[in-house]
């Protein structure tokens, strides 16, 4: 579950409304905090689909070709990244699927709203 904050309390309802449209789990935190996790499980196939574009699971940039080669379904950054990742690795690919699925539906809400503010919140 990744948790988000609003700069403006009073759209914490239209944006609720809204990822619960895109099949999200959404959670009221507070008046302008929402913690949100994915009301479906992952597509396999979408996945599977990123990773042979070799784009990275965790952050969306593109896999170096020598780490792409070796199997790796994150870029170098995101592998070495300072917070220590000790969850078993399915869990840590749905929290970096949800965190990127999440954040693609941040793009098309603040497209839809012009000027609102929200913050994606690092756990």
């Amino acid at each position: 579950m990744v948790r988000l904050r609003l700069h403006d309390p009073s759209q914490t309802s239209e944006l609720i409304s809204f990822l619960r449209r895109c099949q999200c789990d959404v959670r009221d935190l507070g008046p302008a905090t929402v913690g949100v996790g994915l009301g479906h499980p992952v597509d396999p196939d979408a996945a599977v689909q990123r990773l042979q574009s070799g784009l990275c699971c965790r952050c969306g940039d593109l896999i170096a070709d020598s780490l792409f080669r070796l199997g790796s379904s994150r870029c170098h950054d995101c592998r070495e990244s300072p917070r220590s990742d000790t969850r078993p690795d399915i869990e840590a690919l749905r929290d970096d699927w949800t965190r990127m699925e999440v954040e693609s539906y941040l793009r098309v809400w603040r497209s839809l709203h012009p000027g609102a503010e929200v913050d994606l919140l690092v756990a």
